[in-house]
């Protein structure tokens, strides 16, 4: 019976799995901190064991198995002396009654004796006749199998008390499995009369006097000194022992009262504070269990408080109580689980099928979907046990959901205009390391309003433009739920054979490798101080690079990035099979394809991947730089860099989820007549880092950028990878990238002229300092000081971090200009690509670097200022609210020059220096107008999405070449929309003060405070489209409890601005349009347009920017996401076409 009390430690293994042992990467939960902090709450288990007087009969240490044959015992017949025949019948005084089990009858009473005998070995219910063919009329008897008889006889030796495998079964589940508050209970004794159930008061070894309380805790806190509570619950278990009844009900009712916070019922004082209970449960949303271990029927459950529950204690109304409360157990289990703590019910049986039918029945009927909601099992399968476990797997909270921008790529058969296609990422959350993700393909309708159609050109997407919850296609009502842009779940996505809606572990390129065997995958890696790509296997990769201890190890790490089910995740014993998803989530990467060739778009043909050879490449946090072809959706292959290899094994456990491979790739494409068509002497080559892949939780921030040549892309080379450690000039070596933090800036790929040379270059921000801007948050521009992240998000709410430190091993401070390609005659060569040309790096000594003491984790702005393809000037935003200008129009790197042209920090108003602690993420978008450029801009910590503590900004600021640093107070605060508000027609205030000093030469632009939506913040990169500024925000939900037990994705939002004044231009908020005014600025077409029209709330979670998308003819449509969204009407993109000499 051994593997009765193991099952249960297969069953927390596999609802809470153990996490491997493994150097953790950089886990911090950034903005996914908006899909909930239930997870952090770890599960309250309490284990109910039976110490009644039965638990000390001996049980073999290995469960009857009716497919072995047993050594023949002569142990039968009324002497005891006869061969006991495996397939024959034997009654309880070892008497054969028939000598096949064939013969036995198949109904007795609803049983069938003949399959429980097969099945068991044994039967226990009403009694058969003598021979066994047909039922008794009365009384019940109970009927071995020989070869059960014979197994018993076998299994002597082996034989141990129940309660001494229960305890070294139970203090090994203590032992091995972490993540999880244990408790045990047994029953409580009054004399041998069992009533309810109690808690342990136990010595412990080096504990003195002091005694360990056994309710629900954490089991790596301490008890006392350097004992831990988990070294006190393992010595209270060893003092059990079996003592008297079994009252089932009464222990399960005691536990409620725990749960509930209640006093006791049955006058326990052990874990009782001024009188009551102190319940386990932490939040709402926390996952509660009762493990209940029990070798028999209740026999003790007579106490009058059963009939407290329900009616008279018949909780599920099958009429037996009150007359018989010893079949109470199953109305607790549904109450309990009905009440406010919602606790799931599993219960383990000794042995009992077969053997007494009656306790089967009332466990079963604890732990089944009507009452406990949890499952029964018992000794007769420990593989069917382990099976069952597995499908209880849970997640505290798991939600479908698309995350990151589209990507809709050029045409391939006409590349002045976007294509019809539109590729999403999509990814589900999960209590575990690893997130399943995908990538789904959809397609754009014709016409100048296109909407999102899927593989059979239905509409795939809910539209709502104007919120109100009617499609405003179909003109049918939004099922609940849904909202602007929501997949609708009858969508089939391309590469799908069947309808896969929004799921994240349906359909896409995901199902498709899930389709495929493991083992037949593509991928790559480069060895830490390789040049050139190798296969991932066990050749190549040692337990050193993956951080495990040894080659075992190191091989069920690499299984697992194919894909295979090393750890045996369903429990069915095959460790080769595929695992239940494949795919990492893709939480932040924007997926890129890349058209290798030029085609007559058709269905037919987007379908022959001999014609179509597009490439969708996109990262995902399995650690993989993946490449999909379009045609199929089929994996051509993956990289994964030896930034993460280390961490690889932590996506095993059940711990945070990781972060591997986050970030999004761009390319950079040589096509030598322009046809269209990559061929021979064209090149392609994709540049990307990691994010927080490869980051650090201590020490300095780190991050790499990769080059690969995809130019074939069925076979990718190496090209070069930098880090702050790598490479080197100099002696004594001196790393060239010595300022990069982690790599979260997106590439931008600009052209240059530099000397003679005309290069291609990549420009990069030096990256996000994890180690210091982690634990910054709030109204202060200051750290803590201690270079380590947090191991959680704390600031939620109204919170600033503590701290009036510098940075502590700073990096990320600066902008680097990387070679790609040397042009020559035209044609890229790549002998320096990866070599540094010039940057902008923090320098104590020297102005204005010494004022760069923030990192740049955002995309950078080039703008070609002349016209003729070469990048002269670069914007680019820090994490301490700045934007900077560098010009780079001097061929010479050493002439380019700097300068701080804007800080966020402190505000102007009423706060003063203490209105402070705004960051930046993203790029500006910049527009030119004549003798300046204008920038917008917005501020938000994205890193700590729930915090409160700031009032954020979006901004429009001047380039006036002003040599001074511009902050708020150069600035016109717009906030108020006074334009469109103002009834004054002179004087101060008036719509021609107002503008007057808005458009005045000493006015560096406007600024609006997000004042309105506590939290809101700016965190994706706006965009300006026919003199209209487009934003979104993110707003955190208000509520505490949702926080902690629910995703908090909080509203989203999108603005419309006048890109000159901030004013409304769109009529979002009708409800103001029968206001009346004279101020003819606020009227539109016989609308009202004023403040609160600026803005709509566009759905939940935080929105990426805006996208425009060009149709053939000329127009555009904006999306954010797949969402579409109105715009104002007139405008087009005209493309611009030059020869560069």
């Amino acid at each position: 019976m051994q593997k009765t009390i193991f099952a249960v430690i297969a069953f927390l293994a596999t609802l809470f799995p153990s996490p491997m042992v493994q150097a953790a990467p950089d886990q911090y939960p950034g903005d996914a901190s908006i899909y909930g902090a239930a997870g952090t709450y770890q599960p309250n288990v309490l284990i109910i064991i039976d110490n009644s007087g039965s638990m000390y009969d001996p049980v073999p240490a290995e469960s009857y198995n009716p497919a072995t044959t047993y050594a023949q015992a002569n142990a039968c017949s009324s002497t005891g002396t006869s061969a006991c025949t495996a397939n024959a019948v034997y009654n309880a005084d070892l008497t054969q009654i028939n000598t096949s089990i064939s013969n036995i009858t198949t109904s007795c009473n609803s049983a069938n004796p003949q399959n429980i005998l097969q099945t068991t070995g044994q039967y226990n219910g009403t009694s058969l006749n003598s021979n066994g063919t047909t039922c008794a009329s009365s009384g019940t008897s109970q009927y071995y199998m020989g070869n059960y008889i014979n197994y018993l006889i076998s299994s002597i030796a082996t034989m141990k008390p129940k309660i001494t495998i229960a305890k070294d079964a139970i203090k090994n589940l203590i032992s091995s499995i972490n993540g999880v508050k244990f408790g045990l209970m047994t029953f409580h004794y009054v004399g041998f009369n069992g009533q309810g159930a109690q808690f342990l008061s136990a010595t412990v070894p080096g504990a003195g006097t002091m005694h360990y309380v056994t309710t629900v805790k954490k089991m790596d806190d301490l008890f006392t000194g350097t004992i831990t509570n988990r070294t006190a619950l393992l010595a209270a278990v060893d003092s059990i022992f079996p003592f008297g009844s079994t009252p089932l009900g009464e222990s399960l009712f005691e536990a409620m009262r725990y749960f509930n916070g209640d006093a006791s019922a049955f006058g326990n004082t052990v874990g009782i504070t001024s009188g009551r209970y102190v319940s386990p449960v932490e939040v709402a949303c926390q996952k509660n269990y009762v493990i209940f271990v029990t070798d028999g029927m209740a026999n003790a459950d007579d106490d009058p408080v059963l009939k407290t529950i329900c009616t008279n204690g018949d909780c599920d109304g099958d009429g037996i109580e009150p007359g018989d409360l010893n079949h109470s157990l199953d109305d607790v289990a549904k109450a309990l689980n009905l009440g406010p703590q919602q606790v799931v019910t599993y219960t383990i049986g000794f042995g009992l099928t077969g053997a007494d039918a009656a306790a089967v029945d009332l466990l079963n009927r604890a732990a089944d979907a009507s009452h406990g909601k949890g499952k029964y099992y018992d000794a007769g399968s420990a593989q069917d046990l382990k099976n069952a476990f597995s499908q209880v797997m849970g997640t505290v909270t798991a939600i479908d959901t698309t995350f990151g921008a589209n990507s809709v790529p050029a045409s391939p058969d006409n590349r002045t205009y976007a294509g019809s296609r539109l590729y999403m990422p999509f990814f589900k959350t999960a209590n575990s390391a690893f997130w399943n993700g995908n990538l789904k393909k959809y397609g754009l309708s014709s016409g100048t309003n296109p909407i999102i159609i899927d593989v059979n050109g239905v509409q795939a997407t809910y539209v709502d433009l104007n919120n109100d919850r009617i499609d405003d296609i179909t003109l049918t009502p939004l099922p609940v739920g849904a909202e602007n842009g929501t997949v609708k779940s009858s969508a089939t996505s391309y590469w799908s054979s069947a309808a896969d809606g929004s799921a994240a572990d349906k359909g896409g390129a995901g199902g498709v490798l899930q389709a495929r065997v493991a083992t037949t995958r593509t991928l790559y890696s480069v060895l830490p101080a390789g040049s050139s790509l190798v296969t991932f296997n066990n050749t190549n990769i040692t337990a050193a690079m993956l951080g495990v201890a040894d080659n075992t190890e190191r091989d069920k790490v690499i299984n697992f990035m194919y894909g295979q089910d090393v750890d045996d995740s369903n429990k069915n014993g095959n460790t080769t099979e595929n695992r239940a998803w494949l795919m990492g989530d893709p939480l932040h990467g924007r997926p890129l394809a890349v058209s290798y060739a030029s085609y007559s778009f058709t269905t037919t043909n987007e379908a022959n991947c001999s014609v179509n050879k597009s490439v969708v490449y996109i990262s995902s946090n399995d650690g993989v730089l993946h490449a999909f072809r379009d045609c199929d959706g089929a994996e051509l292959w993956g990289f994964i860099p030896p930034d993460v290899l280390g961490d690889l094994n932590s996506l095993r456990s059940s711990g945070s989820h990781v972060t591997l491979m986050d970030a999004s790739p761009r390319v950079y494409i040589y096509d030598a007549n322009n046809n269209g068509i990559i061929e021979s002497g064209d090149k392609v080559v994709l540049l990307f880092g990691s994010r927080r892949g490869g980051g650090v939780a201590a020490g300095t921030a780190t991050g790499s950028y990769y080059a690969l040549d995809v130019s074939d892309p069925s076979s990718p080379q190496f090209l070069w990878r930098i880090s702050n450690s790598s490479p080197t000039t100099g002696s004594p070596a001196t790393p060239v990238y010595a300022e990069l933090a982690e790599s979260w800036s997106e590439p931008k790929i600009v052209r240059m002229r530099i000397g003679s040379s005309d290069k291609i270059a990549m420009v990069v921000g030096a990256g996000y300092d994890n180690l210091n801007e982690d634990g910054r948050y709030g109204a202060t521009q200051t750290f803590a000081g201690t270079g380590v992240v947090p191991a959680a998000s704390n600031a939620e709410g109204n919170v600033t971090s503590s701290g009036t430190a510098a940075p502590a091993n700073p990096k990320g401070r600066g902008v680097y200009v990387v070679e790609v390609a040397t042009l020559v005659g035209g044609v890229p060569s790549f002998t320096n690509s990866g070599t540094k040309i010039g940057g902008f790096i923090y320098d104590s000594a020297t102005a204005p670097y010494a004022a760069m003491t923030f990192s740049f984790p955002s995309e950078i702005a080039a703008v070609d200022l002349k016209g003729n393809g070469y990048a002269q000037r670069l914007y680019a935003a820090d994490a301490g609210g700045n934007i900077w200008r560098f010009d780079v129009a001097d061929p010479a790197p050493a002439n380019w020059t700097a300068r701080k042209l804007f800080s966020a920090n402190p505000g102007a108003g009423a706060g003063g220096t203490s209105d402070k602690g705004r960051k930046m993420f993203y790029k500006p978008s910049v527009v030119s107008e004549l003798g300046y450029k204008m920038l917008y801009f917005g501020s938000g910590d994205r890193e700590h999405p729930l915090n409160t503590a700031v009032v954020d900004r979006i901004y429009a600021v001047i380039d006036r070449d002003q040599t001074t640093t511009a902050t708020e107070s150069d600035l016109m605060d717009v906030t108020d929309d006074q334009l469109q508000t103002t009834t004054k027609t002179s004087g101060t205030g008036s719509v021609t003060d107002l503008l007057s000093r808005l458009n005045a030469t000493t006015n560096y632009g406007w600024y609006i405070k997000l004042d309105q939506n506590s939290g809101e913040k700016v965190l994706s990169a706006p965009l300006v489209f026919n003199k209209v500024a487009y934003f979104t925000t993110n707003t955190p939900g208000s509520s505490a409890i949702i926080q902690a037990c629910q995703p908090n994705l909080g509203t989203a939002r999108m603005y419309a601005l006048s890109y000159k004044t901030g004013e409304a231009v769109m009529n979002y908020d009708t409800s103001n349009d029968s206001t009346t005014t004279t101020n003819q600025r606020a009227k539109s077409g016989g609308n009202v347009l004023q403040r609160s029209d600026r803005v709509k709330t566009t759905g939940s979670g935080i929105p990426p920017g805006v996208t425009a998308i060009i149709t053939p003819g000329g127009g555009v449509s904006l999306w954010t996401g797949m969402q579409k969204q109105d715009t104002v009407k007139g405008g087009s993109i005209i493309p611009l076409y030059w020869r560069q000499k």
